[in-house]
């Protein structure tokens, strides 16, 4: 990115907030643009100063980070929200991801690697660590029907090119193609597939360990 990583804090605790709003900002490419000690305060102050990502606890309540994410998604689908998680569990990890998370953190992230996490995150692509990704993963088993049975070759390109974590900007290269239509083939590939969220089909692609053999990547998606 060009200008710098707008971000947006979110925790209960004031200390907390503060020591990270001096680390991150201490840092030429991030900008920490406000802060917000609940989900309600969030909600109502990112809106007005357009982060580009939101760092967030896993445990907030009324409503829950869950709900944060939702409501954020929809009201701003460009904002990426980064979790923090202490002792985050699968089934929270997989609500948060579904929920429309850029990703899963674990609380013990040191800072270098939570900078290259928001950097990961401010570039469209999706954020979780080693342990927490495998064990979401573990908690899927196989359908007895391969659903990427249905895709065409070039939607078999595309979904996998998502499922490596590619932003749309990335994938256009890639393909030689636009954004907005790298945009409208990635719509119409998740309503085929059924899921919701970008962040679902990188979770797919991992679990059923696809591959393409030989079809190629620089190959175009059919309209």
């Amino acid at each position: 990115m060009n200008e710098p990583i707008r971000l947006f804090l979110v925790s209960p605790a004031l200390a907390i907030r503060r020591a990270l709003a001096r680390l991150l900002d201490a840092e030429t490419e991030i900008l920490v643009v406000g802060e917000a000690r609940s989900t309600v305060d969030a909600l109502a102050r990112v809106p007005a100063v357009h982060p580009h990502v939101v760092l967030t606890g896993a445990h907030l309540r009324d409503p829950d980070t869950s709900e944060l994410c939702r409501r954020l998604h929809v009201a701003m689908p460009g904002v990426r929200i980064l979790v923090v998680g202490v002792n985050a569990g699968r089934e929270l990890v997989a609500d948060l991801i579904g929920s429309g998370a850029a990703g899963v953190v674990p609380h013990t992230i040191d800072e270098k690697d939570l900078i290259d996490a928001i950097r990961t995150a401010a570039a469209g692509r999706m954020v979780m660590s080693t342990d927490a990704f495998m064990d979401l993963l573990q908690g899927h088993t196989k359908d007895a029907d391969d659903p990427l049975e249905m895709l065409t070759p070039q939607e078999r390109v595309l979904f996998d090119l998502v499922g490596e974590g590619m932003s749309n900007a990335e994938i256009a290269e890639r393909l030689h193609l636009s954004q907005g239509t790298v945009r409208n083939y990635v719509s119409r590939l998740l309503r085929k597939l059924q899921v919701e969220r970008r962040a679902q089909l990188v979770v797919m692609a991992a679990r059923l360990g696809t591959t393409l053999g030989s079809v190629e990547h620089d190959q175009a998606p059919d309209p």
